[in-house]
């Protein structure tokens, strides 16, 4: 008999219909980028760029109007922010994958009118104009980066690099950005990542055909309502809270580094501004330690290091706190990248999750800003507080792994049935959705129409859950799934 383990869970993210990509590749292959891999990796790295380059254009041509420009400095953020969040609604209500494809296609032809228009490639605009062409492109720009940062959550689930490849997509973008506005103007280079991004897009959207399905489809379950995967209510409350609080230390260590910068003490955008691409790298490897068990942790460490910055500097050691500061500022933007795509394949609600680093992203952004004239021992004394508060949220949300002692005694026996098929189900890389159904394939005789009558599905979700079932354990049918299975013991 299967035991039934059972935790709370957010009533309003658990997996109450399909939260779970379609394809995964098999364990085997989970070492090497697959051609879907490599495809969202480049698509994540041009976005970055483009989400970067947008920003420094619309503040370079806001200087021909300085009250727009006044505007935006208060609401550019927030802007980008509800565009994030409109993704995930527009794509719960759209009706078919064809709609989905239009919509993404049309609304990256948005950003690129919008973008193209307040950089005045179609001649002088009036202020009004102006305004509604960047709150267009704002929005736009918040929408595909809503977009981008789903289907990484959702084609990377379980790969255990997830963290490294898409660092190494950030560190370039970083490095096109920073170079880019080097060797020729924001707006060229702007004009030439609109054209790579509209490129992928229309890949995606008109010719990749079924090997970009599982983007616009409903995603598969990551596993029932009760399972023990599941983050509870507690985890997720305590394990977002402590993210968010450390994203906030970086913030506040860079308002006092603006302070510094807008009175001439020092340059906060020389050449330091290189390694952030390092900090992008050194967080996603950090992020990939333990399977993800340890981001937490690595996340806590890396960014106490801010705390003594602004001593750092204040005694005089500009270029060293600089540095550091880009390193560990960039890393933990990754780290809370990292936590929601982790975070979100295991909700019901994947699309509005995954972006939310981005969301709280831009929200905290705007708010430090109007504490920028405390003194520096007031700045430290408040990273403390939430350092000590980070810590205990990690402490009671769970996310110190249990030591090895501990893992022992709470390993099942080799004997038991469930070790051997959560071994089976660990080896080959199957969800917990997708080892329920491996479980009702070796015990039942049942069809997939009683599966999907019992469980409530569509016979289409049982096809795709059982399709990738074989794919991953290089089975055909569900007689040699079974022998496969039996001979494994």
């Amino acid at each position: 008999m299967f035991v039934n383990r059972r935790i709370d869970t957010f009533s309003i993210f658990v997996c109450k219909r399909p939260s779970y990509c379609d394809r995964i590749e098999p364990m085997k292959s989970l070492r090497s980028l697959t051609k879907k891999h490599i495809l969202l990796v480049v698509l994540f790295t041009v976005y970055m760029a483009e989400y970067m380059l947008c920003l420094i254009c619309m503040d370079q041509s806001s200087y021909e109007f300085p009250e727009a420009g006044q505007v935006f400095h208060y609401i550019k953020m927030p802007a980008v922010a509800l565009g994030f969040i409109l993704y995930p609604l527009v794509r719960r209500f759209r009706e078919n994958i064809v709609t989905g494809r239009i919509i993404l296609l049309s609304v990256n032809i948005l950003f690129i009118g919008g973008t193209c228009s307040y950089m005045g490639l179609f001649g002088h605009m009036e202020q009004g104009m102006y305004f509604a062409a960047c709150l267009v492109s704002l929005l736009s720009l918040g929408f595909l980066g809503g977009a981008v940062y789903y289907f990484t959550a959702m084609g990377f689930v379980n790969y255990p690099r997830l963290g490294t490849v898409t660092g190494l997509g950030g560190a370039v973008a970083f490095l096109i950005q920073i170079t880019a506005t080097k060797i020729m103007t924001a707006n060229a280079a702007m004009m030439l990542l609109l054209i790579a991004g509209f490129a992928l897009i229309a890949y995606i959207t008109l010719i990749s055909g079924s090997g970009s399905e599982w983007m616009f489809d409903e995603p598969l379950e990551f596993a029932q309502k009760g399972h023990p995967s599941l983050p509870g209510t507690k985890m997720i409350i305590m394990g977002t809270l402590a993210m968010i609080l450390l994203y906030m230390i970086c913030c506040v260590t860079d308002t006092t580094l603006l302070s510094m910068n807008f009175a001439g003490d020092m340059a906060i955008y020389s050449w330091p501004r290189f390694l952030g691409a390092a900090g992008y790298v050194l967080a996603g490897i950090l992020s990939d330690m333990g399977r993800r068990k340890w981001l937490h942790l690595s996340a806590l460490c890396m960014t106490i290091l801010c705390i003594p910055i602004p001593f750092i500097l204040r005694e005089g050691h500009i270029l060293a706190g600089t540095c550091l500061y880009y390193v560990i500022a960039v890393g933990q933007t990754h780290f809370l990248n990292m936590y929601f795509w982790h975070l979100a394949p295991r909700t019901s609600r994947p699309a509005l999750v995954a972006g939310l680093s981005r969301v709280f992203m831009c929200l905290v952004v705007t708010v430090f800003p109007l504490f920028s004239d405390l003194d520096v021992m007031t700045y430290i004394v408040v990273e403390i507080i939430i350092a000590a508060v980070v810590i205990l949220c990690i402490s009671l949300g769970g996310y110190i792994p249990a030591s090895a002692a501990d893992k022992k005694r709470s390993s099942p026996t080799p004997d038991d049935e469930i070790a051997r098929l959560d071994e089976f189900a660990r080896l080959h890389n199957l969800t917990p959705r997708e080892t329920d159904f491996l479980r009702l394939l070796l015990e039942s005789d049942d069809d997939v129409q009683s599966i999907a009558s019992n469980k409530n599905i569509s016979t289409r979700t049982v096809y795709r859950h059982i399709n990738s079932i074989y794919e991953k354990t290089g089975t055909e049918t569900r007689y040699s799934l079974m022998r496969y299975y039996y001979r494994m013991k």
